[in-house]
């Protein structure tokens, strides 16, 4: 976990960034999966019961939710030049004064097989997608 601040129109605002792994289990109790996310919450919320939270993920399988995160909503965002070629990377990472973060807490979520989200143990990554 980590504490940043962001400017977002007229508010600085302060948050924290938690990234963390959630171990999926099947009807038996055995481990099946990691599944990964990056929350970014508020600091400064006084009464959580009415801080709402979203949920950011991509379809899957396929892309994880970088490009949500890093191009869209995230509080930082990948520079890129509007309207013209963006070269390769490294991207320069800058403030996203766009991000919903002033509105609502986000939490990111790598489907299965897509970014760190991953299978374990016995089990196969194909068991996680719709289309076998």
């Amino acid at each position: 976990m980590t504490d940043h601040t962001i400017r977002i129109g007229s508010q600085t605002i302060a948050y924290k960034a938690t990234a963390s792994t959630t171990l999926l289990k099947n009807d038996k109790g055995d481990s099946t999966g990691l599944l990964y996310s990056v929350a970014y919450t508020r600091s400064d919320v006084k009464d959580l019961t009415q801080r709402p939270v979203s949920f950011l993920y991509n379809g899957g399988p396929g892309s994880a939710t970088m490009w949500l995160h890093m191009g869209a909503f995230g509080p930082k965002r990948a520079y890129t030049i509007d309207g013209s070629f963006t070269p390769p990377a490294p991207y320069k990472l800058v403030d996203n004064g766009e991000s919903l973060l002033d509105k609502t807490d986000l939490v990111f979520i790598d489907a299965m097989g897509t970014g760190y989200s991953h299978a374990v143990c016995k089990a196969e990554a194909k068991e996680f997608l719709w289309c076998r």
